[in-house]
């Protein structure tokens, strides 16, 4: 669906960071999870950008992350630039 670059800040045992990724697989997204449960130094780069809880998704070109699972956000989001890449 994109081929921008996608981001997500996860933790473990999240059931919303969970629905982001499942969202993210089916709609054939590439992303890149940085897990703060496992790596303490993601955990510190979330924080250095005020944001303290998980999902957070960052997709190129966007100001700001898509916090927690907003299904139609992520979508929209990912099909804006989709279309200005066309």
């Amino acid at each position: 669906m994109s081929n921008k670059n996608v981001i997500i800040y996860i933790s473990e045992d999240n059931p919303h960071c969970s629905q982001v990724l499942k969202l993210m697989d089916t709609l054939e997204v590439r992303y890149k999870t940085k897990n703060v449960t496992k790596d303490g130094q993601y955990l510190q780069e979330l924080q250095s950008k005020g944001i303290f809880g998980t999902p957070a998704t960052f997709i190129e070109d966007r100001k700001y992350p898509i916090l927690g699972f907003q299904k139609e956000k992520l979508i929209s989001a990912l099909r804006k630039r989709k279309s200005r890449s066309n």
